[in-house]
């Protein structure tokens, strides 16, 4: 089985490296995140135009009807120059749910809102003290006028603060989950705005009797496509991943082979380079899973498991690569300033996201039927 990008990814991939490569120069990330929007918009305008946000998008809908092997390789050039703009959390993760839940002119609606690049979506999701796969809090009732309307918190939500509209998660009256689509400025939000742990922004969203459409049926139905949109999530952050720690090595090469201590360059030390040697080693590595996870889904069905699977490998790199990247350049490698800060606070942001590993693991556990120990399970 070839699980390398064929020409015409390797291509696209080419193509994003090389317009993110002549924006994100030293400091554009920190200038970035600290803007009211919290990324570029002449940079997002450029990925709209190279069709970026309609990557995930039917043809149908003004998209580019692309795969998931697509999505790798643009994921992968994000992660390399540890690129904020929103093409994840606030494209492609609702964009997949909008396509397996919306029907009819709804549907083509807000997927063609989305290709346009001129809005993006958030989902809601989280909770605040309720463990990722925890029943949501956020209730959906009929008011007097037979409306639907939202009741609860939401925390921590990314990109709502830049959201034209909210994908939420929510019970309905006999307790059966659904998602509710909710305009930004619709009455009864309270939005309390923050930074992630890799200063990119996300809120705690509260709803009052907030009017929303529900998508699709709640149930069964709901449940599997966020079970989907999720797991095709943390396939896409995992190359994210990739991408992050490549370009971390080669920041750390760099600098020890100019840092110069005792009059001779960092890199003569054997120990150092011992320690080079196995980050590469770990990268590769978990490039190769993910590569295979991405495989597999795109040969048929998303499978949850290989996504976890290749989640928990890509996030246990992450931290290594992280912690490296730190200790090996010392103590300016923890200052906003310098470039590898970014890389490693977007590397340790992606272990956490969408419940973490440590939801994968408890995942992992209550899998029926294992016939092998899954990657996501603790050694």
């Amino acid at each position: 089985m070839n699980i390398e990008p064929d020409d015409d990814q390797r291509m696209l991939f080419e193509a994003v490296d090389g317009l993110l490569a002549r924006s994100y120069q030293p400091g554009f990330r920190g200038k970035s995140v600290r803007s009211d929007r919290g990324y570029s918009d002449e940079v997002w305008s450029a990925l709209t135009e190279m069709g970026l946000t309609g990557l995930t998008i039917p043809e149908e809908f003004d998209g580019m009807g692309a795969g998931l092997g697509e999505v790798y390789v643009a994921m992968e050039a994000l992660g390399k120059h540890a690129a904020v703009e929103p093409l994840l959390d606030g494209v492609y993760l609702p964009s997949w749910l909008i396509a397996d839940l919306d029907t009819g002119d709804s549907r083509a609606g807000l997927l063609r809102r989305l290709a346009g690049g001129q809005e993006i979506f958030a989902v809601a999701h989280a909770e605040p003290r309720r463990v990722w796969h925890a029943t949501p809090s956020v209730t959906a009732a009929e008011n007097a006028d037979g409306a639907i309307v939202l009741a609860g918190v939401k925390s921590p939500v990314p990109r709502a603060a830049q959201a034209a509209l909210l994908l939420v998660t929510a019970v309905d009256a006999d307790g059966r989950t659904g998602v509710y689509a909710v305009d930004t400025d619709a009455p009864g939000i309270v939005r309390i705005d923050g930074r992630g742990p890799d200063w990119t922004h996300a809120s705690e969203v509260r709803f009052t009797g907030t009017p929303a459409r529900r998508l699709g049926s709640t149930g069964e139905e709901s449940v599997t496509a966020l079970r989907a949109a999720y797991s095709r999530a943390r396939l896409a952050v995992a190359a994210e991943a990739i991408g992050l720690a490549e370009a971390g090595l080669a920041q750390v090469v760099g600098y020890l082979t100019n840092r110069r201590q005792f009059g001779v360059s960092l890199d003569t030390f054997q120990a150092l380079d011992f320690r080079c040697a196995d980050l590469y080693a770990e990268v590769e590595l978990a490039r190769s899973f993910v590569l295979w996870a991405f495989t597999v889904a795109t040969t048929g069905a998303v499978d949850p498991a290989a996504a976890d699977d290749a989640f928990v490998y890509a996030g246990t790199m992450a931290r290594t690569a992280a912690e490296e990247m730190i200790q090996l350049h010392g103590g300016i490698g923890m200052t906003f300033e310098t470039d590898v800060a970014h890389l490693a606070a977007r590397l340790t942001a992606i272990r956490e996201s969408y419940g973490g590993v440590p939801a994968a693991r408890r995942r992992a556990l209550r899998t029926a039927g294992l016939t092998t120990v899954p990657e996501a399970l603790p050694g």
